[in-house]
C-alpha cells in the first residue's frame, strides 16, 4: 500500500481563502443589486405599488449581509496592512543597504597625481584631512567628514619615532661609553628603533595607494628586522660585557638570519604581482558582531597581504627578539645576580608586551568590537582628529612600551658595570 503525502502551500492556501471570501461577498452583494421588482401578486391593497430597485428580503438573508460586509471590511484592512508592512520593510531594507562612502581611498580618481605630488597627497589625506566630497554614500560616524582609518596608526608611529630620536640624541651627546662595543650598539639601537617607527609611519601614510605601499611595506619589513637585530645584538653585548669570550659566529648569527629573512620577503615581493597581494581587510570580530562589512562604520582598509607567509614573518621576528634569553646565564655570571635579575625582568616584560600586542591586533582585535557597536565613543574622535583607535594603533603603543623596556634594561646594566 503506497503512502500518500500531502504538501500544503501556506501562501496558496491563504490566497485561496481570501479569494473564496471575496467570491462569497460578491454573490451576496449581487442579491442586493438594485433591480426592478414586480408588484406583489398576493396583495389586493390599492395602495400597494410597484417598488423599484429594492430586492425582496427573501432573496437575501441577514447573515448574508453581515458576511458580505465583514468579508469586504476584512479584505480592505488586510490590503492596507499589507501595503503598510511592505512600505516599512522597504524602508528598512533601503536603510540597511545604503552604501558608505569610501573614506580609505585618497585623492581624486578622475585626476590622479604621480610621483612626489602623489606622495604628498597621500600623507596629507591620511595624516591631516581626507577630502571625500563628491563620493557617494554616508560618512562614517567614527571618522567624521575628513577622517581616515590609518590616521592614528600614522601618528602613533610618528610619536614613537620622535621619542626615540630624542633618546638617541641625548645618549649620543651625554653617554660616556659610546666608545665601547656595548655602548656604541646601545646608541645604534636607539637610532634604529627610531628608524623603525619612522618607516612604519611612512608605510601607513602611503597604505591607501597600492603602488606606493608595494614598496613601503617591504621597507617597513626591512626596518623592523634590522631594528630587532641591532637591539637584540646590543642586549647580548651588554649582557656579555662587549662579547667577552663569545665566538664570532655567535655574534653573526642574528645578522645573517635577519639578512636571509629580508632577502626572502624582498624576493617574494619582486615575484608576486601587485594585484595578487592587494586586498580588502576584514575584521574577524566584525563578522561576529554584525552581518555587514566593516565599511559600514569606517573600520575598513586595504593593503598588501603576506598570504601563506604571514605567520612566518611574525614567528621569525619573535625568534630574533627572543634570542637574548640564550645569553641569560652569561648575564648572571658577568653582571651579578641583582643586576641580571632586573635586566632579565625588563627583557621578559618587553617580550611579553610584544606577544600581547600581536594578540590584541590579530586575535582579540580590541577595541574594534566596541567601535563596531558604536558604544565606546572614547576610542574615536570624528570631530577633532578624524581617527579611530583601532587594534593596530593600540599595538603600536604597546610596541613602543616594549622597546622602552629593552632600552631601560640596557641602560640599567650599563649604569651598574
Amino acid at each position: 500500500m503506497q503512502n500518500i503525502t500531502f504538501s500544503i502551500n501556506s501562501d496558496a492556501l491563504r490566497k485561496g481563502v481570501e479569494a473564496r471570501a471575496q467570491m462569497g461577498a460578491r454573490a451576496d452583494f449581487e442579491a442586493l443589486k438594485l433591480r426592478t421588482l414586480r408588484q406583489c401578486g398576493g396583495c389586493n391593497d390599492a395602495t400597494c405599488t410597484v417598488v423599484h430597485n429594492i430586492a425582496p428580503m427573501e432573496q437575501i438573508s441577514f447573515p448574508g449581509i453581515v458576511r458580505a460586509c465583514t468579508a469586504t471590511a476584512t479584505t480592505a484592512v488586510t490590503t492596507v496592512a499589507t501595503k503598510a508592512m511592505n512600505a516599512v520593510r522597504g524602508a528598512q531594507v533601503s536603510t540597511e543597504k545604503e552604501p558608505m562612502a569610501d573614506q580609505y581611498a585618497v585623492g581624486d580618481a578622475a585626476a590622479p597625481k604621480r610621483g612626489l605630488a602623489r606622495f604628498v597627497e597621500l600623507i596629507h589625506g591620511v595624516a591631516i584631512s581626507n577630502d571625500v566630497k563628491g563620493r557617494p554614500g554616508r560618512i562614517s560616524t567614527l571618522l567624521g567628514p575628513t577622517g581616515h582609518y590609518e590616521r592614528l596608526s600614522f601618528w602613533t608611529h610618528v610619536a614613537g619615532a620622535l621619542l626615540f630620536i630624542v633618546y638617541a640624541i641625548l645618549r649620543q651627546v651625554n653617554a660616556g661609553n659610546n666608545g665601547s662595543v656595548e655602548g656604541g650598539l646601545t646608541t645604534a639601537s636607539g637610532w634604529t628603533i627610531a628608524a623603525v617607527f619612522l618607516t612604519s609611519s611612512i608605510y601607513h601614510g602611503t597604505a591607501p595607494d597600492p603602488h606606493f605601499s608595494f614598496v613601503t611595506r617591504v621597507l617597513d619589513y626591512i626596518a623592523i628586522y634590522v631594528g630587532i637585530t641591532v637591539s637584540t645584538t646590543a642586549d647580548i653585548a651588554v649582557a656579555t660585557r662587549g662579547f667577552q669570550n663569545v665566538p664570532v659566529e655567535t655574534v653573526l648569527d642574528l645578522p645573517l638570519a635577519a639578512g636571509i629573512i629580508i632577502a626572502f620577503f624582498v624576493w617574494r615581493r619582486w615575484l608576486t604581482p601587485l594585484d595578487v597581494t592587494w586586498e580588502e581587510h576584514q575584521h574577524r570580530v566584525n563578522a561576529k558582531k554584525r552581518g555587514d562589512c566593516s565599511l559600514c562604520i569606517g573600520l575598513f582598509s586595504r593593503g598588501h597581504c603576506d598570504g601563506a607567509h604571514t605567520h612566518s614573518r611574525q614567528a621569525t621576528s619573535l625568534l630574533i627578539f627572543a634570542n637574548f634569553f640564550m645569553s641569560a646565564p652569561t648575564a648572571f655570571a658577568l653582571l651579578g645576580r641583582d643586576v641580571a635579575s632586573v635586566v632579565l625582568a625588563l627583557q621578559i616584560i618587553g617580550f611579553v608586551l610584544v606577544v600581547f600586542g600581536m594578540a590584541v591586533d590579530r586575535v582579540l582585535e580590541w577595541p574594534d568590537a566596541h567601535l563596531i557597536e558604536e558604544d565606546e565613543t572614547c576610542f574615536a574622535c570624528p570631530k577633532t582628529c578624524g581617527g579611530a583607535m583601532n587594534s593596530h594603533a593600540v599595538w603600536h603603543m604597546i610596541a613602543a612600551l616594549s622597546a622602552a623596556c629593552t632600552v631601560a634594561s640596557r641602560e640599567f646594566a650599563l649604569a651598574n658595570y
